[in-house]
């Protein structure tokens, strides 16, 4: 395993990889580490001879076809307490192929299903074999032609197929990736349209439309716009679950207000709340969040307003969303 620092920290609360990552696929692939695709004719990654499992608990992240070829490994990080992030990448595979026992290690482990828009995806399908898991998806943005309405139609269809959750993050795209995007539209009649959103739109802004498009659609039909089960052995669910909600509005109030944002008081708080053992709505309850570092008044006010709505998240929301403009 290596430590790694994802793209997009405040979305994906992970630490570690099982290498090699990801492994190059029959079809375009997602790799939610880097937010980048993966092409088909990608470089061939070998598996490591020997693998070194953290002796602590950690957040880990394992792809399915790495996980299937690894079993030794995944049971060495769940007895020793560590969290697993799986990444469907070959959605044939359920459960039994890898040796997970939903009873015993269903909180541990949590499926997420990598989506690519439209101009790049081969198709995807509900998580059936993985019902018994929290799955959520991660859907790689990036402002197409249509995008905004195909966002809403596929949160609607993770919906209906029984996802808790969905994370949405723009994709990191190469000078290479968009040639070749626009290549393999040859011949669809969206061409000029297909050009003109990846070599001269205004990308910030188109993916900042998108991704509140994206976090309006999850908020109507109820699921959780972050992952909130990665809890490793001595860290609180309710803890970790309220520190992916407040990196997650860290991020939200960023994109808002740029430099005069308390993002950063969030995210304080945030790595401050991580290795709680305890559950900290008790601690609010018996008016001792503020024994945690960074619990300011105004990060305890904006963590209430997390469990019980209110200010100052009711603004920050219309906001970020739109609303108020």
């Amino acid at each position: 395993m290596r430590r790694i620092e994802p793209a997009y920290p405040d979305l994906l609360p992970i630490t570690h990889v099982v290498r090699p990552g990801y492994l190059p696929g029959p079809g375009v692939a997602l790799d939610p580490i880097r937010m980048g695709i993966v092409w088909e004719d990608a470089p061939r990654r070998i598996l490591p001879a020997s693998e070194s499992v953290p002796r602590h608990p950690v957040r880990a992240i394992i792809f399915s076809s790495v996980a299937k070829k690894r079993v030794d490994i995944i049971s060495r990080l769940l007895e020793r307490g560590s969290s697993l992030l799986l990444v469907i990448d070959e959605p044939q595979l359920g459960p039994k192929d890898l040796g997970f026992d939903a009873a015993a290690d269903g909180r541990r482990i949590t499926p997420l299903l990598p989506v690519l828009p439209a101009p790049l995806s081969n198709g995807y399908g509900p998580l059936k074999k993985w019902r018994k898991y929290p799955w959520g998806a991660i859907l790689g943005l990036f402002p197409f032609p249509g995008a905004e309405e195909e966002i809403e139609k596929r949160v609607e269809r993770l919906h209906q197929a029984g996802a808790t959750f969905a994370v949405a993050a723009p994709l990191l795209l190469t000078p290479k990736d968009r040639h070749r995007i626009l290549e393999n539209c040859e011949g669809t009649g969206l061409e000029d349209r297909m050009e003109n959103a990846l070599f001269h739109a205004d990308i910030f802004r188109g993916l900042h439309a998108i991704e509140r498009r994206a976090g309006i659609a999850l908020k109507t039909v109820g699921m959780k716009a972050f992952i909130a089960d990665l809890a490793p052995e001595g860290c609180h669910p309710a803890a970790a679950r309220t520190a992916s909600r407040l990196r997650l509005w860290a991020r939200r109030l960023d994109q808002s207000r740029e430099e005069s944002s308390w993002g950063w008081r969030l995210r304080r708080a945030a790595s401050a709340l991580e290795p709680l053992t305890t559950d900290p709505e008790i601690l609010a309850e018996e008016d001792n969040l503020r024994v945690i570092p960074g619990f300011d008044p105004w990060v305890e006010q904006f963590t209430r307003a997390l469990w019980s709505g209110g200010e100052p998240l009711e603004s920050a929301w219309r906001t970020w969303s739109g609303l108020d403009s």
